[in-house]
């Protein structure tokens, strides 16, 4: 553990590098975000069109090769296969997830979260190789002209329970239209259901059928909280969207590691073990063989070398947990506001297509406040004062659902003053169907 001036120093020494942060999964949805945070937060805009253009035109060109080359991969490796049909309905959910995972106390040991028991890297691969498995993702990606076209793009995932519960990341398949699984025999495929995703820790709970005659392989959850630096970890996964169950091997390099993605800052496990495009979603194992992170990213620049993260699975546990019994992560906050930060380097921009002449913090949308009008100037929030998105994310940090919010605004050159009632963030349940 480490204190938040040293956190801060780390996410600070990466971000201010030339952005190379990137998931770790490949094909077709790559970059794909939304403009927009569904939970409201500090993005879009009444620019939003200007800007999803820009998106796609630097992130789409070249990502469809990937997902070509993966298809045709696929259908070599599983022609004459036939792909078994996903769970629906009440299935999907378990009121008793903690049951359900059954995640038993691990005593804590200095030596580490494998304690003095730990196996041999071979061993470790034959009890926990079957429970990671490929995913494969048909996605919609948006190109320069304004069309959409389907494409395909890989990840990989690990079952945590024989029920047919698979854990994997987000950004593997978010805006997919359909997923399906491929087990380690490279044989076998499932069709499979959302159970429910969340975007701040990119993670998604999938479902498939198991069958009777071929029963599932589970990984058992370990306690990252008892990981210590240096400790030997094994990565399996499905790199380059072609080679599922690729087994790499290194440690643990730092145990809260602050770093920024396309979501906002997140405190993941950091291993030198060697991670690439389409390993997003597979397991990061200690040497007992536990389950103690979800590989989801590297750092990627020229001569920059073993640096990936993992979620660590202590935090996944709480979010799984919620993903299985409800569908969504709960108790998180609405505010219902969705603004955009003009500044030093876009205040041109803004004074020629909307008429902004001040730096400041304006306001595209207000879900729960009717007062609030596009562009209006949001000046403080419980009396402070707000300029950035980030003065904003402090400003409301520690707000609870049903907390009220006084909000201070300036339009035509008048302040005003309103209130908004915190509400928790309810996603879509559509998001429960691929279709």
């Amino acid at each position: 553990m480490y204190n938040d001036e040293e956190k801060k120093t780390d996410y600070e020494n990466i971000t201010n590098r030339e952005s190379r942060f990137e998931y770790s999964y490949s094909g077709g949805s790559e970059g794909q975000y939304p403009g927009s945070n569904p939970r409201g937060n500090n993005s879009g805009g009444f620019f939003r069109v200007f800007l999803t253009v820009a998106l796609c035109v630097v992130l789409c060109f070249g990502s469809g090769t990937a997902g070509v080359m993966y298809g045709m991969k696929m259908a070599e490796q599983t022609a004459g296969t036939s792909v078994n049909p996903a769970p629906s309905g009440d299935s999907l959910h378990n009121s008793n997830p903690e049951e359900l995972l059954g995640r038993e106390e691990i005593p804590y040991s200095p030596y580490g979260s494998a304690g003095e028991d730990a196996y041999a890297i071979s061993e470790v691969v034959r009890m926990v190789s079957d429970s990671v498995v490929v995913i494969n993702a048909t996605v919609m990606v948006t190109n320069g002209w304004g069309g959409a076209t389907e494409s395909s793009s890989a990840g990989s995932g690990v079952i945590i329970h024989e029920d047919g519960y698979i854990l994997t990341c987000n950004h593997v398949v978010e805006g997919a239209k359909s997923v399906t699984v491929l087990l380690n025999d490279g044989v076998s495929q499932y069709a499979a259901a959302l159970v429910g995703r969340d975007e701040a820790s990119d993670l998604a709970a999938l479902k498939i059928q198991p069958k009777e005659e071929q029963p599932l392989t589970a990984a058992k959850h370990g306690k990252s909280g008892y990981l210590v630096v240096g400790e030997h970890v094994v990565a399996i996964g499905n790199p380059l969207g072609t080679l599922g169950g690729t087994v790499t091997d290194g440690i643990i390099s730092a145990t809260e590691r602050v770093v920024s993605t396309e979501n906002g800052k997140m405190t993941l496990l950091q291993t030198n073990a060697a991670i690439n495009s389409g390993n997003s979603g597979g397991g990061l194992f200690n040497l007992k063989g536990e389950l103690i992170g979800i590989v989801n990213a590297k750092y990627a620049a020229s001569g920059v070398e073993g640096l990936a993260f993992a979620i660590p699975i202590d935090s996944a546990y709480e979010v799984e947990c919620d993903l299985i019994q409800y569908g969504y992560v709960r108790g998180i906050v609405d505010h219902g506001l969705v603004m955009v930060e003009v500044n030093a380097s876009n205040l041109q921009s803004y004074r020629w297509q909307y008429g902004i002449t001040e730096k400041g913090l304006y306001l595209v949308s207000s879900k729960y406040n009717s007062d609030l009008k596009n562009k209006d100037c949001i000046l403080s929030i419980n009396g402070i004062s707000v300029l950035t998105l980030e003065d904003f994310d402090r400003a409301v940090e520690s707000c609870k659902v049903g907390d009220v919010l006084t909000v201070e605004y300036k339009r035509d050159g008048k302040t005003y003053q309103t209130t908004i009632t915190v509400q928790e963030y309810v996603p879509d349940q559509s998001l429960v169907d691929f279709s």
